[in-house]
């Protein structure tokens, strides 16, 4: 286990005297949800002709509820949009293809990516998102599945399922596979798991400010140490694998996700 977390915060702003939550909502939804929804191969072959319907399809298969306070799709989707535009990720799955049914909940890892290095060498970032108003039960939350989706047992069967789910079509479909292959010890893959860990909160740093200058920038800063340090410090693994705490301070939780429910609807055509 390294000595320390890495830990980012990644926070939309402010516009104008406002918390960007508009912004991004329409960013992350016009730039992401395909490769969050659609297989790679579905992905690959929209076109013109095809966009809308896609989309359309895309937006309909996240869920089509109005029971959607406490649902966690939109932390996923943030999650994904994170890890593909500041990690240089790419979706080893969608999980929504985990679903049999509109609307149903899936349980395992929260996202499947992968990472690729200069030398050819690749990570897989098994991800959980939290996407909750209130820090201390986003981190209690995230714990306890560290500790269960990091057991043998777990990750034997998860790794089943995720390997039936790759579309082959995905240029680096056999690769991942092999990474994860049964034929091989956990504790060799282990070292080549990362686990980013997606917290969302209401923030009292992004609360009091209207402006990304440095007295924000301090605010947030010892905001983030300090659940660094609270997380830390509750941490156990029964594996050894690298964990990435990714804060994300938000200033009104029911806020943003009113917005993107109504940005859903409106692409589903609802």
């Amino acid at each position: 286990m390294p000595d320390s977390i890495a830990v980012d915060a990644l926070c939309a702003g402010y516009e104008a005297g406002s918390w960007r939550a508009a912004h991004l909502v329409e960013d992350i939804f016009d730039r992401h949800l395909l490769t969050f929804a659609l297989t790679y191969s579905e992905a690959a072959r929209v076109s013109s002709a095809t966009a809308v319907q896609s989309v359309r399809d895309a937006a309909v298969s996240v869920y089509s509820t109005d029971k959607y306070q406490r649902r966690g799709e939109f932390g996923e989707l943030l999650l994904h949009a994170a890890l593909v535009d500041f990690y240089q990720a790419e979706p080893a799955v969608s999980k929504i293809y985990y679903e049999d049914s509109s609307n149903e909940v899936v349980k395992g890892f929260d996202s499947v990516h992968l990472v690729g290095d200069a030398d050819g060498e690749i990570r897989i970032w098994l991800g959980e998102a939290k996407f909750y108003g209130e820090l201390t039960s986003a981190m209690t939350s995230a714990l306890a599945d560290i500790e269960s989706h990091l057991a043998s047992d777990f990750l034997r069967k998860e790794f089943m399922f995720i390997t039936r789910k790759v579309d082959d079509e995905w240029p680096h479909a056999k690769a991942f596979k092999t990474a994860i292959a049964k034929s091989r010890s956990l504790d060799e893959i282990s070292d080549s798991i990362v686990m980013p860990i997606f917290l969302t909160y209401d923030s009292e740093a992004v609360d009091r400010h209207d402006v990304v200058a440095q007295d924000y920038v301090d605010a947030l800063t010892a905001e983030v140490s300090e659940a660094l340090e609270a997380f830390e410090s509750r941490l156990k693994k029964p594996l050894e694998v690298e964990v990435r705490l990714i804060l994300v301070p938000l200033k009104s939780k029911a806020k943003l996700v009113d917005l993107m429910h109504a940005k859903l609807r409106a692409l589903q055509g609802i």
